[in-house]
């Protein structure tokens, strides 16, 4: 009988968002404590949410067919920086517009480093379904990129994940989430990150807080069965509880894919694999959503929209649109830690911003106190601990969370890493490498 209810209830909703701009919400549920939470987080979230099932019924092959078809055929090569990518652009903000969606171009200009360096203009586009809880203040992001290779339509490179991106801001723009959820698409990627490297410096500088950013980059091209039930997710350390809830997800909703945890993201060595680099380097966490199968088109003229397997890309397309449903939602009841001072970007002097970057670089002139931006999951945290070049220096069991950085250096370069525990054991972390001058040694 529970069965049958739920189903009549889903299909009046479905009707009801079908056929009006109804906004169905769920109660605010974010809280910033959850010390005295006396039942456990994954028993709550074992309960199945209509909300979500509709999202997923929402999702479609025939809206994903006719923004891929647009992107990749009738647009087509979508260099960045040339018409291609001026009217790919356009098309999406008036998509997002078209949504409801506060929509906006983020304007940017960088060189890339690949060979010949070239001076690059262009723009990528965000827009922003706002949260209607203020104390779930940590953002999701979910983005692509809509650039493609010199001769690639880039069909499945990556016309899919920004196919998905716009179905999935179609979906939920159709409802009210505790979180703000933005929805962006990247230019740039194909000429070394540097959309997303100049957007991610914005919201860093802006001190956004990020819950986690979901990256899909080439979802859409499955060649056997077993592929086109598989998905690929990789992730940063501190993520890992959040790839959890999305095979939680996976499996409550009925979405029957096989998630295989693929490698971990870090930001070590050179700037590559796609557009989450740069939330990685700065201390965010990030998922990276792949197809499982090898794809030899990329950045090809064969590239095309006749290689993309939709119906992969719908499931691909659906776990991604009720996983970041489920995120907006939750309550967070893993420890989170962020490196406040000193910052990425910022030359300072005596623990004082000289200068500002443009980019990531960071110089420290003196000593400098150390601060990690804390906040507790459902336990109380039991200490934090500062290392430098992976030697623990100090450990704090009460605010404010904060060392000194005061070791002799002659400019080589360091690395902080600020490691927090809670109560239950479970931990979290975020680290900094910069450049070090400190020759007279205060005691």
């Amino acid at each position: 009988m529970r069965k049958n209810y739920v189903k009549f209830y889903i299909f009046i909703i479905a009707i009801l968002l079908l056929s009006s701009p109804i906004i169905y919400s769920m109660p605010n549920i974010c809280l910033t404590d959850q010390k005295n939470s006396s039942q456990s987080y994954e028993l709550k979230n074992s309960i199945i949410n209509p909300k979500i099932e509709v999202a997923i019924q929402m999702v479609n092959e025939s809206m994903l067919r006719e923004f891929l078809y647009y992107l990749s055929v009738e647009i087509g090569i979508r260099v960045t920086g040339t018409y291609g990518t001026e009217k790919a652009a356009k098309y999406i903000y008036e998509q997002f517009s078209d949504m409801g969606l506060d929509t906006k171009y983020n304007y940017w200009q960088g060189f890339s480093l690949d060979i010949p360096p070239r001076f690059f203009k262009d723009k990528n586009v965000e827009a922003t379904l706002q949260g209607k809880n203020k104390s779930c203040d940590e953002i999701l992001v979910f983005n692509a990129h809509y650039d493609t290779g010199i001769t690639s339509p880039g069909a499945v490179d990556d016309g899919t994940g920004t196919a998905a991106v716009l179905t999935a801001a179609y979906v939920l723009s159709h409802f009210e989430f505790n979180r703000t959820i933005k929805f962006v698409t990247f230019s740039g990627e194909e000429e070394g990150l540097i959309g997303s490297r100049n957007y991610v410096r914005d919201i860093y500088k802006n001190d956004t807080d990020v819950l986690a950013e979901f990256n899909a980059d080439m979802i859409g091209y499955a060649n056997t069965a077993e592929e086109g039930r598989t998905v690929l997710v990789s992730q940063t350390e501190d993520a890992k509880w959040i790839t959890n809830e999305i095979k939680n997800v996976n499996e409550n909703y009925g979405l029957n894919l096989n998630i295989i945890g693929a490698w971990d993201l870090t930001a070590e060595g050179q700037r590559h694999g796609s557009d989450f680099f740069d939330f990685v380097l700065h201390g965010y966490e990030a998922i990276a959503f792949w197809e499982s199968g090898g794809y030899n088109f990329a950045h090809t003229s064969n590239d095309t929209y006749e290689k993309v397997n939709f119906s992969y890309l719908v499931n691909m397309t659906k776990l991604i649109v009720a996983s970041l449903a489920h995120m907006a939602d939750i309550d967070v009841y893993y420890p989170q830690v962020k490196i406040g001072a000193p910052k990425h970007g910022i030359f300072y002097i005596q623990g004082r911003t000289l200068k500002e970057f443009k980019y990531e670089q960071t110089i420290v002139l003196d000593n400098i106190m150390v601060y990690a931006d804390v906040k507790p999951g459902n336990a109380p945290i039991e200490k934090v601990v500062f290392s430098y070049d992976g030697k623990n220096k100090s450990i704090c069991t009460e605010k404010p969370y904060a060392w000194r950085l005061n070791e002799r250096s002659i400019g080589k370069k360091h690395t902080i890493t600020v490691t927090v525990f809670d109560d239950l054991g479970r931990t979290a972390s975020d680290k900094i490498s910069f450049r070090f001058f400190n020759l007279n040694r205060k005691v």
